[in-house]
């Protein structure tokens, strides 16, 4: 799930709210959850993209390897997991 995705989950879970339970959003919503809502989606492209990218490349001199060298099999193992989660909660 790219960032941009999340940010429409994002927005359509807090117009849900205000819509359908327009009471309990008045009274129970404050400022800092906007900002996380802003911040959410960021967050989760660093850290599904960026860091992964990081992680899974190496530089080999007189060569161009392609990206996805990972250091360890488990880190590969849940790096696989989380897409499959991610996509499966997508359908994308």
């Amino acid at each position: 799930m790219t960032g941009e995705k999340i940010g429409l989950v994002v927005i359509t879970l807090e117009r849900y709210f205000k819509i359908v339970h327009a009471i309990a959003h008045r009274k129970h919503y404050r400022d800092w959850m906007t900002k996380m809502a802003l911040a959410i989606p960021w967050i989760s492209g660093f850290c599904t993209h960026v860091i992964p990218s990081i992680i899974a490349t190496k530089a080999v001199p007189g060569q161009c390897p392609k990206w996805g060298v990972w250091p360890s099999e488990d880190g590969l193992k849940v790096y696989n997991v989380h897409f499959v989660i991610l996509g499966w909660m997508t359908k994308s």
